[in-house]
Formats: structure tokens, sequence, C-alpha cells
């Protein structure tokens, strides 16, 4: 078992957007997001609501810091869930499915944060998500889980050349070929 100490380095160094958000209900948007910092590190309530401030106003969300995850719509909760995963300036982040019920312009604006923070924090992303315009935004790296299989499809560029029919299919949104919906 992990002593508190390193729980704590775990913590900051690894950070999650779920898909279901996991939000606290009975806590604002700013205190969402105010939550990890408190509790991982030592810092000045002033700063502590700057960093705060300043996240959620990269997910648009700069006008609900008195709002209830509640009184946010879903996308506006995953945008919520977003400033919260990189309140710790983690090393890791694991995104599942971040742009999920976002329209196509909040989309490329959150992939454009997770891109900045990326370069900014020389972080790792590692990203589950079916939106192909996303995945080839953001990926170095493209692998595909196709009928219980792990295909290291490439880059963007060789995953759109691929010759796997099944990638293919996919990425094209094609009803025929060999990928059988059930």
């Amino acid at each position: 078992e992990l002593e508190s100490d390193e729980k704590h380095h775990l913590a900051r160094k690894l950070g999650m957007l779920f898909q279901q958000g996991a939000l606290f209900d009975t806590m604002t948007t700013l205190e969402n997001v105010e939550f990890p910092i408190r509790e991982h590190y030592d810092l000045p309530e002033e700063e502590v609501y700057e960093h705060a401030k300043e996240l959620l106003t990269k997910v648009n969300l700069g006008d609900s810091f008195d709002k209830k995850p509640s009184q946010l719509s879903g996308g506006m909760q995953r945008r919520l869930g977003i400033a919260r995963a990189l309140a710790l300036n983690p090393e890791v982040i694991f995104y599942d499915d971040p742009v999920a019920g976002q329209d196509p312009i909040q989309s490329d604006q959150v992939s454009t944060l997770m891109m900045e923070f990326k370069k900014k924090n020389n972080s790792t992303l590692i990203v589950t998500t079916s939106n192909m315009r996303v995945a080839y935004k953001i990926a170095d790296r493209i692998f595909m889980l196709i009928d219980q299989e792990i295909i290291e499809a490439g880059t963007p560029e060789q995953t759109k050349n691929h010759k796997d029919p099944r990638i293919q299919q996919f990425i094209h949104g094609d009803l025929n070929g060999p990928i059988q919906i059930k």
C-alpha cells in the first residue's frame, strides 16, 4: 500500500477525465476545480482561486463559477471535468472521450486546449475517442480497438492511408465492410 506522500505525488502526476464526469454535485464549478488544488498543494487561497478561474475561463466556463454541475449542460460538465483534470498540471492525462456532447466548435476548442497543455507541460495524453477529426488533431500515434483487437494504426497520416479495411471502414463511417454492427 502506498504511503500518504506517495499517493499525493502520484495524484499530482496523473489527471483523469471520466466519461461520466465524476463531479461533486454539491460544489460549484469553481469549487470543483479548486478542490484537487487544495488537497495536494499548500497554496494561498488567492493562488488557488486564480488558477481555478484561469482553467475555467480556458474551457469557456468563465461565466459559470457559481453554478452547480446539475445547472450545466452535458458539454459544459465535460469541460468542467477537463478543467479539474488539468488543475494539478499532471504529467500524464487520461481522457475518456473528451469531446462527447460537444458541438464541432467546442470540440475544436477543447482539442486545442488539450494540445496547448500538452506542449506547455510536456505531458502525455492518453485519449479514447471515436471522433477521428479530434484523433487526427491531437494524436502522435493512433491505436484502434476493433473486435477486441488492438491495432496500431500509426501516425494520423499513416492511419488515413492504412491498408487494413477495418480501419478504413471505421474512419470513413462506411456501413458495408468487414466490421459488422451487432
